[in-house]
C-alpha cells in the first residue's frame, strides 16, 4: 500500500515509525513532515490545503491518507478524498466538528445523554459579561469554540479573571475566529484520562488509556499546553472502569453518530475526568492525541496500518489489537516562552543520534536541526514499570540542549 501521512509534529513522527513496521506498506509519503518524519518517508509537499493534499495523493497513487492533525479533517479532507476514490483514516467534516466546535460537541453530548460538565455558550461579548455579573461560584472553565492548538481552554478563579479571558477572546481577538464564540463549563475535579478509540463508525477498538500532563510547569502550574508529557497505560484504567466507559459513554456515542448520520472512520479521542460521580467527558478530538500517541503506539503489538485501513474501509468488525506488557513514557522538551511567544531557528545540539528522539517542532537547515515550534522534541522510552520508562526518558534528555529549552521534571509523579 502507498500511504500519505499528513502532519509535522511528534504525533506524526510516532505514527510514521509505527507505519513503517507494516509488511503491507509499499511507500510512505508525508506532507509537510519534519526531520524525523522525513528520515523514514518521502516528503512530497508543504501545503496543508485539502485540495493540494488530494491532488498529490492522486499523483502518487496513494491508497490511504493517514491524517494526524485536526485542521485538514475539520476542513473536509476525508470528504474530498472520498470523491477521488482515496480512503482516509480520519472522520468526515461533520464528524470532525466534534473537535472543531466545542458548542457542537457539548450539544451532541447533551442530546445523547453522555456524561459531561454543565455548560452554557455565548456568541457575543455582552451576553458573556452579563452572565458573569450573575455568576456566584468559581472556578469556571472558559473554552474557545474553535480550534486553538491546545491554547483555547482557560480556568478563571474569579470574576476578574473571567472578564479578562472573555475580553481577550471577543475584543482583543487573541484566538481570531476560534474565540468569536465560547463555552463556559462547570469546573470538574478528579484525575484526567485520555481514552482513544479506532473506529469505522460501528466497531470501536479501545487503545491503551494514557495519562497526559497539560500544564506547562511542574506541579500542574501555569498555562494549558498541547501536552508536556504522558505515560501509558494509565494506572486507573481497570477492566471495571473500561466497562463503565463503554456502557455509559461509548455506547451513547455510537447511537449519536448513527442518528446524526455522521460518517466517522478514524481515531476518536475521548478526554475524560474521573470524578466522584464517575467518568465524564471533557472533550472530543477527531484524531490521535499528542503526546499520548507517543506512548500508546510503542506498546501496540499489532499492525497499525492494517487496522487503520480496515477502519477507513468500514471493515473493523472482528479485529483485535495486541499489546505489549510494558509501560511507556514521554517527556516533552519545549522552547522558552511556550505556550506563549517563542523563538524559532534556535540550533539544537545532540550528543548522540538526533533520531533517538521523536521530532515535534524541528526543521532541517543545511546540516543543522533547529527549533521550529513550541514543543520541540519528545523523549520516549519503554520499561517494565512506569518509573523505569520515565527514568529512561529523563536520561535521554541529557543528550540534547538548546538555548532556552525546558521540560517538566515531574511527569508520572
Amino acid at each position: 500500500m502507498n500511504v500519505l501521512l499528513i502532519g509535522s509534529g511528534g504525533r506524526e513522527h510516532a505514527i510514521a515509525k509505527k507505519l513503517i513496521e507494516s509488511p503491507k506498506l509499499t511507500k510512505l509519503y508525508s506532507i509537510p513532515g519534519n526531520p524525523g518524519i522525513s528520515s523514514i518517508s518521502e516528503t512530497i509537499g508543504t501545503d496543508l490545503k485539502i485540495d493540494s493534499i488530494v491532488k498529490l495523493a492522486k499523483e502518487k497513487s496513494v491508497d490511504l491518507i493517514f491524517c494526524g492533525p485536526e485542521q485538514p479533517l475539520v476542513d473536509g479532507l476525508s470528504d474530498l478524498a472520498e470523491k477521488s476514490g482515496i480512503k482516509t483514516f480520519g472522520p468526515s467534516k461533520m464528524g470532525a466538528a466534534l473537535e472543531g466546535s466545542k458548542i457542537f460537541s457539548k450539544q451532541f453530548m447533551s442530546k445523547y445523554d453522555i456524561p459531561t460538565s454543565d455548560y452554557k455558550y455565548f456568541y457575543n461579548y455582552d451576553e458573556a459579561v452579563s452572565y458573569f455579573k450573575r455568576r456566584k461560584t468559581y472556578p469556571v472553565v472558559i473554552k474557545a469554540d474553535g480550534l486553538a492548538a491546545g491554547k483555547g481552554v482557560k480556568i478563571a478563579k474569579n470574576r476578574e479573571e473571567a472578564d479578562e479571558i472573555i475580553k481577550s477572546y471577543f475584543i482583543d481577538k487573541s484566538l481570531g475566529k476560534s474565540g468569536e464564540s465560547i463555552v463556559i463549563e462547570e469546573f470538574l475535579t478528579g484525575e484526567e484520562m485520555s481514552a482513544i478509540y479506532i473506529t469505522d463508525g460501528t466497531t470501536f477498538l479501545p487503545l491503551i488509556a494514557a495519562k497526559d500532563y497539560k500544564k506547562v510547569y511542574d506541579d500542574d502550574k501555569g498555562e494549558n499546553t498541547g501536552g508536556m508529557g504522558a505515560y501509558a497505560p494509565h494506572l486507573a484504567y481497570t477492566d471495571e472502569l473500561k466497562k463503565i466507559i463503554e456502557d455509559n459513554i461509548i455506547s451513547k456515542i455510537k447511537i449519536g453518530l448513527k442518528k446524526e448520520g455522521i460518517d466517522y472512520r478514524g481515531a476518536l479521542y475521548v478526554g475524560l475526568m474521573l470524578t466522584d460521580e464517575g467518568p465524564k467527558v471533557i472533550e472530543f478530538n477527531c484524531r490521535f492525541g499528542d503526546p499520548e500517541t507517543q506512548v500508546i503506539l510503542p506498546l501496540m503489538d499489532s499492525d497499525l496500518l492494517n487496522i487503520a485501513n480496515l477502519a477507513a474501509g468500514k471493515k473493523l468488525s472482528g479485529t483485535t489489537i495486541k499489546w505489549k506488557n510494558s509501560f511507556a513514557g514521554c517527556v516533552v522538551i519545549a522552547s522558552e516562552g511556550y505556550p506563549g511567544d517563542y523563538k524559532k531557528g534556535v540550533n539544537i545540539e545532540f550528543s548522540g543520534n538526533p533520531f533517538d528522539f521523536i521530532h515535534a517542532g524541528t526543521k532541517q537547515v543545511s546540516d543543522k536541526i533547529v527549533t521550529n515550534g513550541g514543543r520541540v522534541l519528545n523523549a520516549v522510552s519503554i520499561g517494565s514499570s512506569k518509573s523505569s520508562a520515565l527514568l529512561s526518558c529523563y536520561k535521554l534528555l541529557e543528550k540534547v540542549k538548546f538555548d532556552g529549552c525546558f521540560y517538566r521534571k515531574d511527569i508520572g509523579t
